[in-house]
């Protein structure tokens, strides 16, 4: 592959884990893809000091360091990382995304590359197979994704992990929706997508700081990506609710289906409106570093 290789991550905290999974990337592009890459980091406004130093391997040409002035959430670190990427970065570039606690298998980047030796025109995105999680994320997440089926008839079980094309980086990098959720945005705007199954490692060291309500807010921000499927969607399940249950005992069915699909489309129409001068201002003031 003769296209220039960017590497994008986002980090809250996690240095001693991103320094580990960059000796291993740096492993594969030594070993195996014989060639070097650029890293971007979005630093999510961390609150550990680190040496950036320290991650400076031998097949990295060179590291930029975007520093947020607030804690926004990996998801929209990203939206700003790949912002920055469009900017910098014209033509003839791939760039790989990866979360940076090593939950995602690093080996999954020579599958990927496989795939795009085969298929150039098309991007790579990692299906989440077997998790490491408790049983309550598990459970949580199984939900979503059938409350996901169920409202959009669309099968997202992708997180972060993904090898974007160029073309493919153009088409979303000033997409205010990519600011809520990027798994729905790539959905949404790009058609050419190979989709491969890798299992999900234990973070390197520490404890996830996913909790229940932050699953709950990443699940309504996807929804609010998906808007306009969901509000199609959940108006011909008030049709049959509808049909089903007027005028009769269980009318009261009808009225909290109604009532659940209201606030759930005033949700997603709510936020996917903040979110265009949001992206602007935090990409605005983020401070870069390049070393």
């Amino acid at each position: 592959m003769k296209a220039k290789i960017v590497i994008l991550t986002p980090v809250y905290n996690d240095w001693k884990n991103l320094t580990k999974l960059l000796a291993r990337i740096n492993i594969i592009f030594k070993n195996k893809i014989k060639m070097n890459f650029d890293l971007v980091i979005v630093n999510d406004c961390s609150t550990e000091t680190f040496n950036y130093k320290k991650l400076k391997f031998k097949n990295i040409n060179k590291i930029t360091l975007i520093s947020l002035f607030k804690n926004v959430g990996s998801q929209r670190a990203l939206a700003i990382g790949i912002k920055y990427i469009n900017k910098i970065y014209k033509k003839n570039y791939r760039t790989i995304i990866i979360d940076s606690d090593g939950q995602d298998n690093p080996q999954g980047i020579l599958k990927m590359f496989n795939i795009v030796n085969k298929k150039p025109n098309f991007s790579v995105v990692v299906n989440r197979g077997q998790r490491k999680e408790p049983l309550w994320f598990k459970v949580f997440y199984e939900f979503y994704n059938i409350l996901i089926k169920l409202l959009t008839a669309k099968n997202i079980r992708f997180g972060n992990f993904s090898f974007l094309s160029s073309r493919d980086i153009k088409k979303i990098f000033n997409n205010s929706d990519l600011w809520n959720a990027f798994p729905p945005t790539i959905v949404n705007n790009i058609k050419k997508i190979s989709y491969i199954t890798i299992d999900r490692e234990k973070r390197f060291f520490g404890n996830s700081k996913m909790n229940f309500f932050g699953l709950l807010l990443h699940a309504l921000r996807v929804f609010s990506v998906l808007r306009f499927r969901i509000i199609f969607s959940s108006s011909i399940y008030l049709f049959f609710a509808f049909y089903l249950f007027y005028n009769n005992k269980f009318i009261i069915i009808f009225y909290l289906i109604s009532i659940f699909i209201f606030l759930l489309n005033l949700t997603n129409f709510v936020m996917s409106f903040s979110n265009k001068n949001s992206f602007i201002n935090n990409f605005k003031k983020a401070k870069i570093h390049r070393f």
